[in-house]
Formats: structure tokens, C-alpha cells, sequence
């Protein structure tokens, strides 16, 4: 928005003595304002004074003085004085001289009427000319400027001439009015500065008001895009979500009239992998939704600490498989950042290039970088893939954004991961680069601080080692047998794990709440609890398994929550409990029933 004279000025770079500067720049506005009737109506004043002592006293003085006020008169009425726009401390200064010098002159050519129209030989002349001249004095007070420093220096100029005449030429009583002359500069000094305090607090208080009221415009303009942003976001993710439950929906009713028709086989298994690639997507997509909830809502608090580089990126090229990602990293790279945020924002780039390049390899990239005269280490995710043209690089990180799949493919993603990217960039304090044209691959980079010299590196866990001890070693089958306690409120989920447990041949023990459990199950029968975390009634699921395990400590406990945190992550480990998100994996529930298994003997 452009600013107009009338606007108030840029903040000066004085930083905190911004409201002063855009004060003394309002005040020189309002001094400098075109006073054309008030002109004319002072020249035709001074025009009587002049002709009145061309009467009484001189008509070539008369002459000569009023010749000095018509061009001090078409001086001010003709050729205002122009301001600079935008205002500048070093402008503002400037501006404030020329504005005081052009005062002096204006009031100085009316104060030699002290000394051009000054009469010796009358002391009723000299008494008038006194009482003119400083009716004039406070006339000049209200109307000749609002700067302090002019409006007291054009005062001291109007009132000079008559009191050093008076006292020098003037009779007994003129020399009186003199002294009374010399009070009243006095005086009327004071009334200035007081009447111009006055005015710089009204005109900071109007230019706050102004300011609040642009804020409060500002503040509903991003409450209202902010709005829009939220309706879209909603919009987009209740489109994708509703695709892979309608899949689920359709398939699950082709399923019912396959095993109804006795389908083959083929036919069956083509249709529930159908069912379980909507669910993957399902499960993706709310999986997305929950991280950018959890960012947005900074329920994750950041841990800055040393991150071997090198490691962790040999994590995620193994975890992309097929040998695709490709690492170049110096072995020696150590940086300081949150390793959790850092893993996902470097997973995302990873999952990002690697789908969107459907030949060729990625290579994440490490380099040494200056920044600031400080080490640091500069990640770079390079691809071969589509490219993105430069009108939509900055669209990328948008939610639900994406380059080429206008259809909303599901198979291609949700284009949330460039948002959680953005998202995880701003908690850690980077900013992630883009280079890419169409055709010719995409590089996202950023800079991490390096650490501090001599630090080690925490020793990274790889995301494998969650296999630990789930006996996936030799014995991969169940054996019936295994008990295995499920407390789940939800009757569909509920039903759905027994009837997944009694496939296997492992006997389900079912509660819907953790009183129930803990009054009615034999626990020395069971071989695992299922604990959902929320639960009705007094227990939930962490207080429920607290109790499994204090009446048997053997038993074998994993906790169940579709919002799984880090503190009830960090809890379940150091009680020897697992942590399963939902919606449940079964390959993961199975292996932690054959760990269990394995652990019976």
C-alpha cells in the first residue's frame, strides 16, 4: 500500500524513538499547512498598521515596511515550502531548518516595524506601536508554526526591535512597556512549548489509534485468509479421506458377493488386496493429518543435540530399498538439531523424490558450508524425476499440494509431505531451498548448524531396531495355545481383533473396560493384554496395564491408541511394555505374539 502524504510516516530507523520521529514529522505537516484567507486576512491588517503611521508619523517608513511584509507575504502564499516524501531522520532535520529560517524571515520583517515605524518624538506612537506589535506576538503564537524551535526563535524576532528601540529611544513609560515586552517573550515561550506538548501527545495518541486500527484491520485480514486456509485444508482432506473409504466400502461389498457366488480364489485375493491398499492409503493419510496436528499444536518439543549425519542417512536410503537413494556424506559430518524432526523432515524430501522419480536414482548429499563465520553443514535431497516448473515451486509446500497428479491419485500421495516439511522447517529454524526445472529434477537443500568441535555424536538408534526381541528369528508360526487378554471399548475394533486372534489360532479373552478385565479374566491363564488407552470408567488403558503388571509381572503388555506420543512411548519402554498405534498393523501384532511366544518356550 502506497503511503499519502496524509498517512503517517515510516517507522525511522532509530528503532525505538520511531513514534517521536513520526510525531516531529506530523507536527512540520500541520506548521507548514497553506493559511491562504488567514494570509490575506494578516496582509490587510498590516496594510491598516502601514497606512495609520504613514498618517501620523512617516510614509516612506510606512513603504518600506510593508514592502518587506508583501514579500515575506508572497514568499509564504506562493512558494510554500515542499517536504520530502518519505521522511528520513536526515530529511526531517533539514526540512525543520529550512522551516525555522523561513519563520525567522516572516516574523523579522514584521518586528522592524519595532524599528521603521518607531516614533521618538511621540510617546503615544511609540505606546501604539508597543500594543501592535505584541497583539502580533500572540497572534504569532497560534498561527505561524507548531515547532518549537521556530515558533519561539520568530516570537524572540518579533518582539527584539520594539524592546531594544523602546529601551533605547523610547520615553520613561515606552521603556516600561519594553521590560513589560521582555516578560511577555518569557511568557509566551513557556505558553509554545506547553501548547506544542499538547499537541505531540494528541498527535501520538491519534497516530496509536490509527496504528491499532491498521493492526485490527490486519489481525481480521489473517483471521479471515487464516479461515479460508483452514476451509480449504478441510476441504481437501475430507475429499481424500472420503476416496480410500469409499474403496473399502465398494470392495468389501464386491468381497461379499464373490464369497456368496463362490468366486475363485484368484478373484478373492485380487480383491482383498484391493481393500488393503485403500486401507494403506486411509491409514497414510491420517497418519499425515495427525503429525501436521501434532507440529501445529508443538506438543513435541524440540531437543536440539549432536546427529551423526552420515548414519542417519544410510538409514533412509536402506529404508527406501532397491538400492535407489544413494549416499554422499563425509564421515566426519556432525550436526546440532533435533534428531526426531530432522529424521522426518529428511524422511518426507526422501519419500518426495524418490516417488516422484519414476527411473533413474537419488543421492542425499552432504557438504561443509561457512555461514556467519560458523561451521555448518549444507543436506541437499537430489533427484532425476518431473521436475517442477518455477511458477509452482513455491506452491509445492502448500497442504495438499501436487505437480502432475490433478486427478488426486492416491497411489501418488496426498501432497502433505512437502507441508510437513515446511511445518518442521520453521520449528528447527531452517529454511529448505528449491532448484528444479521440468524435466531435469528437483534439489531440495538446507543448512544445519555444525556441532560443536570435539562433540560426539548420540549414538543413533536405526528404526530396525524396533524388531528386537519380537521373535521373528526361526519360528515364524503360531502355535495354538496363547491366551491373550483384549480390553477395547470400541465393539467393531474390538470384534475385528478376535476375530484376527481366533484366525491364528490364539484364544482371545474380550472386556470392555479395565474394571471388567480386572474383576472377571484369569489372569494367570494369560499369555499378553491388549490395553487400549482409552477406556471408560475410573482406569484407562496405562493404569489398567500398571495393574496386569504389578498381579503378574511376566505377562506380556502392549498399549493401543490411534495417538501414540513420545511420552507414552518413552513410558512403554521403561516398563518393558510395547506401543502399537491404530489402526494395528497384523504383521506387527504378530510378531509381538510370536516375541511372546519365543519367551514361553
Amino acid at each position: 500500500m502506497t503511503p499519502t502524504p496524509a498517512s503517517p510516516p515510516a517507522p525511522s530507523p532509530a528503532g525505538n524513538g520511531s513514534d517521536s520521529f513520526a510525531i516531529q514529522c506530523e507536527v512540520l505537516r500541520l506548521s507548514i499547512k497553506p493559511i491562504g484567507p488567514v494570509l490575506l486576512v494578516q496582509y490587510l491588517l498590516n496594510c491598516g498598521v502601514a497606512a495609520l503611521f504613514a498618517w501620523q508619523f512617516s510614509l516612506v517608513r510606512a513603504l518600506a515596511w510593508i514592502a518587506l511584509i508583501t514579500g515575506v507575504t508572497a514568499m509564504r502564499g506562493f512558494f510554500p515550502q515542499r517536504l520530502p516524501e518519505p521522511f528520513t531522520p536526515a530529511s526531517l532535520r533539514e526540512a525543520q531548518r529550512t522551516h525555522t529560517l523561513r519563520t525567522a524571515v516572516w516574523e523579522l520583517a514584521h518586528g522592524l516595524a519595532g524599528v521603521l515605524l518607531f516614533n521618538p518624538a511621540r510617546v503615544d506612537l511609540q505606546l501604539l506601536l508597543g500594543v501592535i506589535i505584541m497583539g502580533m506576538t500572540l497572534s504569532s503564537a497560534f498561527s505561524v508554526s507548531f515547532y518549537t524551535p521556530a515558533t519561539q526563535l520568530a516570537i524572540t524576532l518579533l518582539l527584539a526591535p520594539i524592546i531594544v528601540t523602546g529601551l533605547w529611544l523610547g520615553a520613561p513609560v515606552m521603556a516600561a512597556v519594553a521590560v513589560i515586552g521582555i516578560g511577555l517573550t518569557a511568557m509566551m515561550w513557556k505558553l509554545v512549548a506547553e501548547r506544542s506538548r499538547q499537541l505531540e501527545e494528541n498527535i501520538g495518541l491519534r497516530l496509536n489509534e490509527h496504528s491499532l486500527r491498521e493492526q485490527a484491520l490486519a489481525g481480521l485480514r489473517a483471521s479471515e485468509q487464516a479461515q479460508a486456509e483452514r476451509l480449504r485444508f478441510f476441504s481437501a482432506a475430507n475429499h481424500d479421506l472420503r476416496q480410500p473409504v469409499m474403496a473399502i466400502g465398494l470392495q468389501a461389498e464386491v468381497l461379499r458377493h464373490q464369497l456368496d457366488d463362490g468366486a475363485s480364489m484368484e478373484a478373492v485375493q485380487h480383491t482383498v488386496g484391493s481393500l488393503a491398499r485403500a486401507q494403506q492409503a486411509l491409514e497414510g493419510l491420517t497418519n499425515q493429518l495427525l503429525e501436521i496436528g501434532r507440529i501445529e499444536a508443538a506438543v513435541d518439543p524440540l531437543r536440539p543435540t549432536t546427529v551423526a549425519l552420515a548414519p542417519l542417512l544410510q538409514e533412509l536410503a536402506r529404508q527406501a530399498g532397491n538400492g535407489r537413494v544413494l549416499v554422499r556424506c563425509p564421515p566426519g559430518a556432525i550436526a546440532w538439531s533435533d534428531t526426531v524432526s530432522l529424521r522426518r523432515v529428511l524422511a518426507n524430501l526422501v519419500d518426495n523424490a524418490v516417488k516422484f522419480t519414476p527411473r533413474g536414482r537419488v543421492l542425499l548429499a552432504v557438504r561443509a558450508r561457512r555461514r556467519d563465520g560458523a561451521r555448518a553443514w549444507r543436506v541437499e535431497v537430489r533427484d532425476s524425476g518431473i521436475g517442477i516448473p518455477p511458477e509452482a515451486q513455491q506452491r509445492v509446500f502448500d497442504d495438499f499440494e501436487q505437480i502432475g497428479n490433478v486427478e488426486r491419485n492416491l497411489q501418488r500421495g496426498h501432497g502433505l509431505g512437502l507441508a510437513i516439511v515446511r511445518r518442521l522447517a520453521t520449528q528447527l529454524g531452517i529454511e529448505v531451498s528449491l532448484r528444479s526445472a521440468p524435466g531435469r529434477g528437483s534439489v531440495f537443500g538446507f543448512e544445519l548448524p555444525a556441532a560443536p568441535e570435539g562433540a560426539q555424536a548420540a549414538v543413533q538408534q536405526p528404526a530396525a531396531s524396533a524388531a528386537k526381541d519380537d521373535g521373528t528369528g526361526a519360528e515364524r508360526t503360531l502355535r495354538p495355545g496363547l491366551a491373550v487378554l483384549v480390553v477395547e471399548d470400541n465393539a467393531v475394533v474390538a470384534d475385528s481383533l478376535a476375530a484376527l486372534l481366533r484366525q491364528w489360532e490364539v484364544e482371545p479373552r474380550v472386556y470392555a473396560s479395565a474394571a471388567e478385565a480386572l474383576a472377571l479374566a484369569d489372569l494367570h491363564a494369560l499369555d499378553a493384554a491388549l490395553c487400549d488407552i482409552r477406556l471408560p470408567g475410573a482406569l484407562d488403558g496405562i493404569a489398567l496395564a500398571a495393574k496386569l503388571q504389578q498381579q503378574k509381572p511376566s505377562l506380556a503388555i502392549a498399549l493401543i491408541s490411534a495417538d501414540i506420543t513420545e511420552a507414552t512411548q518413552r513410558l512403554a519402554a521403561e516398563q518393558g511394555w510395547r506401543a502399537l498405534r491404530k489402526p494395528v498393523q497384523p504383521e506387527e501384532l504378530r510378531r509381538m505374539l510370536l516375541g511372546v511366544q519365543q519367551a514361553r518356550g
